[in-house]
Parts: structure tokens; C-alpha cells; sequence
């Protein structure tokens, strides 16, 4: 009786190096693709989120600027009136008459932030008053939107033409001693977020 050899048979070195260059080669496909697919994701989420900022910087302005009182301060980039409905986060506030200022800061971050203050109107006299404008103890600060690129208040006013006949414009400043616009106009863009600018009416003093 023969005793017969049984062949082996198994992997060349050649065939495991071939082997685990396309292992390797799978897994660098695989993990690009998972790198890309989590970039898309958290681009997505914060487009998202700024959008969502930028709809409540407009429901927040808008709600306060339809009741803003008869002085009105911007020098473009800061805006300042009196409402009678602000807008506060904090419940326990029972503002029915305040001081709100919007100014567009720089941050140490990438780009503009848009801030909300607000400061208590003392329901006194009017010298009281106007001293509580000129040094305000603000109650609530916080920021509604960042990363913004430009950040611009204006306001429908009246210009001289060329001819000296006062024209409709859109002007980037404000004073006090002026009647109060009935529109303003607020531009926001940035990194995350580009929005076309957005008109306000408001519903007092209307001329």
C-alpha cells in the first residue's frame, strides 16, 4: 500500500502583499468617503442653524419695530428705540415699555455678531428718563446671530437731487431729532447664511 503525499495548497507572499494593498485601498476609499459625507453633514446643520438665527433676528426686529416709539438712533451700524413690546428670553421680565439696542460687533471670532440689549424705562419723569437713555442699565444682552460678513442698518428718508428736489433714499444714518422712519432696512450675510435684506414697517407713528 502506497502511502500518497496529499498536496498543499495556500497563499503566496505576492497574492497577501496584493491582498492588503486592496484592503488598504478600500479602507482609504471608505474612510474619504465617510470624512466627506460627515463635512456635508455639519456644513448642512450649521446652514441650517444660521438660517434659523436669521429667522428669529427678523421675527424679533419686526415684532419690536411695529411698536417702536418717536426716537429713533442708527449711525448704520447700531440701532437704538424705545418699544412697547420687547423681546426677552427671560420670563421673569414683565417689560410692557423698554429701551432696545441692535449693534453689529466685531468678535474674536470669524466675522460680525449681531447683539440684542435691554434696557428698563423708568415710568417717571421725563428728565429721568432721558437720563436712564443716556446711561442704561441693561437687563438682558445677548447675541441673536455671528459669523456674519456685513451687518447694515438704513432707513427710507429723503434726499436732495442733483436738482435740489428731495428724492425718496434709503439713508445709513439716523438722529433723534428727526421724525422716526416708518421703514428701516437690515442687511445680513455670512459665512453660513446669505439673506436678502429685509424691510420693516412699523405700526406707530405712521406719516
Amino acid at each position: 500500500m502506497k502511502n500518497t503525499r496529499r498536496a498543499q495548497t495556500g497563499f503566496t507572499l505576492l497574492e497577501l502583499i496584493v491582498a492588503l494593498a486592496i484592503s488598504s485601498l478600500v479602507a482609504v476609499m471608505g474612510a474619504a468617503a465617510m470624512s466627506t459625507a460627515l463635512d456635508f453633514y455639519q456644513r448642512n446643520a450649521h446652514r441650517s442653524a444660521a438660517r434659523e438665527d436669521a429667522r428669529a433676528v427678523e421675527r424679533t426686529l419686526r415684532h419690536e419695530w411695529a411698536t417702536r416709539g418717536i426716537e429713533v438712533r442708527s449711525d448704520g451700524a447700531v440701532l437704538e428705540f424705545d418699544t412697547l413690546h420687547p423681546v426677552t428670553k427671560q420670563s421673569s421680565l414683565d417689560l410692557t415699555m423698554a429701551h432696545v439696542r441692535y449693534a453689529c460687533e466685531a468678535t474674536t471670532e470669524e466675522g460680525l455678531a449681531l447683539t440684542h440689549r435691554i434696557s428698563v424705562l423708568p415710568p417717571t419723569q421725563a428728565s429721568t428718563r432721558q437720563s436712564t437713555k443716556n446711561n442704561p442699565v441693561y437687563v438682558e444682552t445677548r447675541v441673536l446671530i455671528s459669523r456674519l460678513q456685513t451687518c447694515a442698518f438704513s432707513f427710507l428718508g429723503t434726499a436732495p437731487d442733483s436738482q435740489g428736489k428731495p428724492q425718496p433714499r434709503w439713508l445709513t444714518t439716523w438722529d433723534k431729532q428727526t421724525p422716526a422712519p416708518n421703514l428701516m432696512r437690515l442687511a445680513l450675510s455670512g459665512v453660513a447664511v446669505d439673506l436678502p435684506p429685509v424691510v420693516y414697517k412699523s405700526r406707530t407713528g405712521e406719516r
